[in-house]
């Protein structure tokens, strides 16, 4: 196929207050070994020295792939990713939390597996390496990565580890060498388990993005990434990459991954979330009933009606939602 060229890919990265971390966030976009792109930083109305630290690595790139969006009022992740959104047009698109790291090769290797010949998905996601706040790696993977985080080690007392995740050290330069892995995985469940890191470690199809994405920017000031990723999946699913291909910083002033001890079944986070889950279906719930005219064109109304019914289901208790599962079954 000679005559076709492939894709560009957006990238939009937000910041509010993370002017110790924005600059290497944006220095590692500038790394990738895909050069077509386009990246939007945007400022949300930051109160520390973002602004002069991302104007400072800007300057020091002298990159016109690159762009700064100061916006002048305090709008949270929704509004922030929306103004990026809008100034970017590609057919895929990244979001880069400001205090996170891509590998070189995360935009290559995510648009190839989106680029697979067996199936196209809506999003890809990749594992990660934690680091601290001195970019110190303190874990090689996230261990519940492509699997329901609630029962990934349940019932085993035992669990063997592949020797070949086990990275080769390197005392005189201080460095680990893991093995290349290459496993994909298509991950086609419409029901709502948290399988993946965060919205730094996806790709999205910008169409599925358009269709997704909360119309309300104060509703969603906070958890923006678990509504988008959410229902995308229950839209198109997705392809894991197991692989870490970006580090998750653990800094101590994270909104979410704010535990200070790792290890075993203790998650990122220590947070008492409360009915935070039950809010969020709540107002999945609201926006596909809400915007069931622009649903039912993309996905039909066979899959519409079966969408609602999976996401009713993970909204209510048993056996109620046993039944709601079996309706959306027997839909032909």
């Amino acid at each position: 196929m000679t005559d076709t060229t492939l894709p560009k890919i957006s990238v939009v990265v937000t910041c509010f207050n993370c002017a110790d971390y924005i600059g290497a966030a944006v220095r590692s976009v500038a790394r990738q070994t895909w050069r077509d792109f386009e990246c939007v930083i945007v400022d949300d109305a930051s109160t520390d020295t973002s602004v002069k630290a991302i104007e400072a690595v800007l300057g020091e790139l002298g990159d016109p792939r690159f762009s700064l969006v100061r916006l002048e009022k305090n709008v949270g992740q929704t509004g922030a990713t929306r103004a990026g959104l809008e100034h970017t047009g590609a057919p895929f698109v990244c979001f880069l939390d400001s205090d996170d790291l891509w590998n070189e090769d995360f935009l290559e290797r995510h648009l190839a597996a989106h680029l697979n010949e067996s199936y196209a998905v809506g999003f890809t996601a990749c594992n990660a390496r934690l680091i601290d706040g001195k970019s110190q790696v303190i874990a090689g993977a996230v261990y519940w990565f492509g699997r329901d985080r609630a029962v990934a080690d349940r019932g085993r007392a035992f669990a063997p580890i592949d020797p070949a995740r086990v990275p080769k050290l390197d005392p005189e330069t201080r460095t680990a060498h893991w093995q290349k892995q290459t496993p994909y995985r298509l991950y086609t469940k419409r029901l709502v388990h948290w399988v993946w890191v965060s919205t730094s470690s996806m790709m999205f199809r910008r169409s599925l993005i358009d269709l997704v994405f909360p119309d309300d920017d104060e509703t969603f000031r906070l958890h923006m990434d678990y509504y988008i990723v959410v229902m995308a999946q229950m839209v198109a699913g997705s392809l894991l990459i197991d692989e870490p291909l970006y580090s998750y910083r653990l800094h101590g002033r994270n909104f979410a991954a704010n535990n200070p001890i790792l290890g075993g079944r203790l998650h990122l986070s220590a947070r008492n979330w409360g009915d935070t889950h039950h809010r969020m279906l709540d107002r999945m719930l609201d926006a596909m009933i809400g915007g069931r005219e622009k649903f039912v064109t993309a996905l039909g109304d066979k899959q519409y009606a079966r969408m609602l019914l999976r996401m009713r289901a993970a909204r209510a208790s048993p056996p109620r939602s046993w039944l709601y599962v079996l309706r959306s079954w027997l839909i032909s």
